[in-house]
């Protein structure tokens, strides 16, 4: 195996360990936005109430890491931050079907975790 090189830097790998350390769920939430954001299978009714439930929840756990880490720019923080607490406790508007509510948790959760475990180009 000479020459052979992690596929991410120490330090990257170091931050996402203690994030899992720290109870951020991470492999959860990026299973769950596949469910919902990725090219696959529609989620079927009854799991969009249980996925929603789900980011309800998760939506709380990534903003206290954030605030807590201050991760990104207030700029960018902020809004985040407003939106997620905002949808937590929101119900579909009139017109707004139940799968396009939860798309916009996951899309919130995915901003968040974004911030939470940038890439390496923006890490390094």
């Amino acid at each position: 195996m000479e020459g052979w090189m992690p596929p991410h830097r120490r330090e990257d790998l170091e931050r996402v360990l203690e994030r899992l350390r720290a109870g951020l769920p991470v492999d959860a939430a990026y299973d769950d936005l596949n469910a919902v954001l990725g090219g696959g299978s529609m989620p079927k009714e009854d799991e969009i109430e249980e996925l929603t439930e789900r980011f309800r929840g998760n939506l709380m756990i990534l903003v206290d890491h954030v605030l807590e880490r201050e991760a990104g720019t207030t700029e960018e923080r902020t809004p985040l931050v407003e939106r997620a607490r905002m949808l937590r406790q929101a119900e579909p508007e009139a017109g707004v079907t139940p799968l396009a509510f939860l798309r916009r948790l996951a899309l919130t959760a995915e901003s968040l975790l974004e911030l939470l475990l940038p890439d390496e180009e923006s890490a390094a």
